[in-house]
């Protein structure tokens, strides 16, 4: 069976994270594991009645089991299992060495994004666990719900190769949850030879997603310097579910360390984003 691991730091936005993996495992008939990192800083839960005490004299270990209580009856699935584990050490680094100790098929962690918030740790290390995760990893920002699943999944394919590795992902996730796929083309250069294999990309998409698994899809192209707002823009007008994007794995250090499309969706999409890994 899968299992879909979450990271809490007691923030509202990672109990939300919380609630949505849950809600997922159930569709996707996963085993949850919620996970904290101890770092030595001192949090209170945000379903603490009294904080003070909390602070004080509150355990993670107890905060972790009344976490549990309190989603228990939310989890639907037969013979599955929600636990719970606490390390400690760097945050980014034990997050994804339990993913792959566990063989997780799927983190799901909350981002403050862009507001500022930088005292609670999953905001401010959202973007480098997706840079580093062994399996794709959805971010869930504040305010966003699950509400009637995933009906509209939009998949950008651009010029590099890689980027048609997720396909496989997203048609499998799209199937399950019987989503309508939008293919969306991205085009940030006039070359012709990018036009044209970008062109070519889609359409072999297009075909595979058709033909093979019989998906319902609406291709599409944008153009511009600006991708992510203009992904982003196309996300609201369609009323998608979810935006599906990749992150290259390379052995290049360059490419491993400025991604700022990816920074920028994972900061400002207006709906959850499932970052796949790829790789050379």
């Amino acid at each position: 069976m899968k299992r879909i691991l979450v990271p809490v730091d007691f923030s509202h936005d990672s109990l939300n994270a919380v609630k949505y993996g849950i809600a997922m495992a159930n569709v996707l008939k996963a085993h949850v594991r919620i996970i904290h990192i101890k770092t030595g800083a001192h949090y209170s839960p945000a379903f603490a009645r009294d904080e003070i005490a909390q602070r004080i004299n509150g355990q993670v270990e107890s905060w972790m089991i009344s976490l549990i209580e309190q989603t228990q009856e939310e989890y639907k699935v037969i013979r599955g299992e929600i636990d719970w584990r606490v390390r400690e050490g760097n945050v980014v680094r034990e997050i994804a060495n339990q993913a792959k100790y566990d063989d997780t098929s799927l983190i799901v962690v909350g981002s403050h994004g862009i507001s500022g918030f930088e005292d609670k740790w999953i905001g401010s290390n959202a973007y480098r666990l997706v840079a580093n995760a062994p399996c794709p990893i959805l971010v869930v920002r504040h305010g966003m719900e699950y509400g009637k699943g995933l009906r509209k999944i939009i998949l950008p394919i651009d010029f590099n190769r890689a980027s048609r590795q997720k396909v496989p992902v997203v048609a499998g996730l799209a199937k399950v949850y019987n989503a309508k796929v939008y293919l969306v083309g991205l085009k940030e250069s006039n070359f012709s030879f990018i036009i044209k294999m970008v062109g070519a990309f889609i359409g072999q998409v297009e075909r595979y997603l058709k033909h093979k698994t019989g998906l319902e899809v609406e291709k599409t192209i944008l153009s511009g310097k600006y991708m992510a707002r203009d992904l982003n823009k196309y996300a609201e007008k369609v009323d998608a579910d979810l935006i599906t994007i990749r992150i290259h794995h390379s052995t290049n250090p360059l490419i491993n360390m400025f991604r700022p499309f990816t920074n920028d969706m994972i900061n400002t999409a207006p709906r959850p984003v499932l970052a796949i890994p790829t790789k050379d």
